[in-house]
């Protein structure tokens, strides 16, 4: 698995944030983007931006 912004495979982890668990919600801890994977399609929520 990668992300589909920066195309990185470390840091891929489930996104459990303080205010829930959302089910099958991926985070990239190298850019911050967060997204979903649903029926072989990429849903990104929240694209952060380039520093």
């Amino acid at each position: 698995m990668h992300c589909p912004k920066c195309n990185s495979k470390k840091g891929i982890e489930i996104d459990m944030h303080s205010d829930g668990y959302a089910k099958d919600l991926l985070e990239c801890t190298s850019c911050g983007t967060i997204w979903l994977e649903k029926y072989n399609e990429i849903i990104t929520i929240n694209e952060q931006a380039a520093a």
